[in-house]
């Protein structure tokens, strides 16, 4: 069962890396998220990150949070290199080292909770914590992106909607746990309505980091964000470390930081989108804009370049002649 968890964490990979270019395409240019509703491409992007999230929740129901977090590690190579392909570009060395620090960071941080950690029962209390917790985190956030554009923004929502996301591994084990011994409660009800109330947040936040920045940029800091936060929550709120040491706390915190630099390292160094073609100049200010000067050869005086006002014998077909409805005809006429 452990093996079929990581290959349905490896297809959710796929999808959200998918469904997030399209959303990104859809969403660049700060358009609007009321605007890009009622594109098909943003569309078929949620159809793929919802059955992604499907796939992810039969994945947490077959193995711990532990071994099927890591395997989205796999997005961020996926969408860099579906970059490159689309970009025609090479692998640059400081892209391929942030990525090697994503990987390393992100595998060593996860290995080091897979042997230290137990599965706990998540009580409401707990909820209520990690909710406040990450709260906070989506507050400090959502404050201090609001000065900042670009790729800084884009990196600090991500953080964000990261924050968001890893909550929801433990509101959906938790809503599990609730519904195979209680049924429909209560109690249910409320663990769902936090559960959508934190995918929601977390989907407004990773909506605005599409319009602000390049989407291997979102995909690295959601995916990363996304397990420390998970094992965070498992490991200081839910108590499923009880044997911690401090030398395995310094471990998961040098390898937390490890991923983290990789990620600031690979938001600043891909390139943004290619911008959108421009849209052909209008008529007025083509090359047969009347306003614009024509080369007057050599010796030729200045006024030349005038056209002179006809008298009241020069035909209209004549080449100096006004056009009939030019300022000039219209205050002659009067």
């Amino acid at each position: 069962m452990t093996w079929l968890a990581i290959g349905l964490a490896v297809l959710n990979a796929c999808c959200f890396t998918a469904g997030t270019w399209l959303q990104h395409s859809a969403s660049a240019g700060g358009a609007s998220l009321a605007a890009a509703l009622r594109r098909p491409r943003w569309l078929a992007g949620l159809a793929l990150l919802a059955a992604g999230a499907v796939l992810q929740v039969i994945a947490l129901r077959l193995a711990p949070v532990t071994v099927v977090e890591p395997a989205g590690v796999l997005g961020i190579v996926i969408s860099v290199v579906w970059a490159l392909r689309l970009r025609r570009a090479p692998l640059r060395w400081d892209t391929g080292r942030a990525l090697a620090a994503i990987l390393v960071g992100t595998g060593g941080f996860a290995v080091l909770a897979a042997l230290n950690t137990v599965p706990r029962p998540v009580p409401v209390a707990a909820q209520i914590q990690a909710g406040a917790l990450v709260f906070a985190v989506m507050a400090v956030c959502l404050l201090a992106a609001h000065p900042l554009r670009g790729r800084a923004r884009c990196l600090v929502l991500g953080i964000g909607g990261g924050a968001a996301y890893g909550c929801t591994s433990t509101l959906v084990r938790a809503a599990t746990e609730e519904f195979l011994a209680h049924g429909v409660s209560a109690q249910l009800f409320g663990t769902l309505a936090g559960l959508a109330a934190t995918v929601l947040a977390g989907f407004w936040f990773v909506q605005r980091a599409y319009a602000d920045g390049p989407p291997e940029s979102t995909v690295a800091t959601l995916t990363v964000v996304d397990p420390l936060v998970a094992v965070t929550i498992g490991i200081g709120v839910l108590g499923e470390a009880p044997g911690l040491t401090v030398p395995i706390i310094a471990a998961g915190l040098v390898f937390a930081a490890v991923a983290i630099g990789g990620v600031v390292g690979l938001s600043g160094d891909i390139p943004t989108q290619p911008p959108p073609p421009s849209h052909p100049s209008s008529p007025s200010s083509s090359s047969h804009d009347r306003s614009t000067s024509c080369p007057v050869p050599s010796g030729v005086s200045s006024s030349a370049r005038t056209p002179t006002r006809p008298t009241s014998t020069a035909p209209r077909t004549s080449p100096t002649a006004w056009p009939p409805d030019s300022p000039a005809e219209a205050t002659r006429s009067t």
